[in-house]
């Protein structure tokens, strides 16, 4: 078999695929959007866990989460005696 014959005989398999594949999803389109969706919230619930690990490695590097009580008594106290000067 010569090298273009090889070719042809690929490019001519490649061809039947990309039709089966057509015309499976012209023939089922709520099932290939329903799988498009699902995978889409699948990748999304996946990147909202390595933001939170990220998230929370950044605040172990930052020693730890602020106290928020605290932080609002130091706005609040900061505020007040600004006003007295």
């Amino acid at each position: 078999m010569r090298a273009n014959d090889l070719g042809e005989s690929l490019q001519s398999v490649q061809n039947r695929q990309f039709s089966a594949v057509y015309k499976f999803v012209r023939e089922m389109p709520d099932l290939v959007m329903i799988s498009y969706w699902q995978q889409l919230i699948v990748n999304i619930q996946a990147q909202k866990r390595r933001l939170d690990v990220e998230e929370e490695a950044a605040w172990v590097r930052l020693g730890g989460r602020p106290n928020i009580e605290r932080s609002r008594e130091l706005v609040s106290g900061g505020a007040k005696r600004m006003r007295q000067v």
